[in-house]
């Protein structure tokens, strides 16, 4: 017989709201010791998964954003004497951040797993799309969550 979701996942499912600031996010990071979370709406119904990789790409669109900024006003500085300074700039970019929320940087549509589905077909899906979790839903609600690193203890496991 062949392993199923349900004996490997995580019943303990951490989720966070998309309205969550990122500043705590990486606070919820930390503290729970995880790289990713669930992202449930209100009435706790799946709609996002957010990871560290996705706090990690905003923050380097921030950073181009400021860089392009600055360079742009450092080539035209001697046209407009309205050109902010690199530190206003620099707070610019740290209100834009301060602004952005769990919403801002979320993978919407989350692929899903059935906590009756065989463990190769969840271990298919990680390495085809490149994942490190797979909610599991059941009934329209999450279970549970599965991880890269569950698969790796399964085979360790058996080995």
């Amino acid at each position: 017989m062949s392993a199923k979701v349900r004996d490997w996942m995580h019943r303990d499912v951490r989720t966070v709201r998309e309205d969550l600031p990122l500043a705590e996010l990486d606070h919820r990071f930390l503290a729970d010791r995880v790289t990713g979370f669930p992202v449930v709406a209100q009435d706790g119904a799946l709609i996002g998964l957010v990871s560290r990789s996705d706090v990690i790409r905003q923050l380097s669109v921030e950073h181009t954003w400021a860089e392009t900024l600055s360079d742009y006003y450092t080539d035209w500085s001697g046209f407009d004497s309205t050109v902010p300074s690199l530190t206003e700039i620099g707070e610019r970019t740290g209100r834009r951040l301060e602004e952005r929320t769990v919403a801002d940087v979320m993978a919407r549509e989350p692929i899903t797993i059935d906590p009756d589905d065989a463990l190769s077909k969840a271990a298919g899906i990680l390495v085809e799309k490149r994942f490190h979790r797979l909610p599991v839903i059941e009934k329209g609600r999450i279970v549970g969550i599965l991880s890269s690193l569950d698969i790796a203890r399964h085979v360790a496991e058996r080995g």
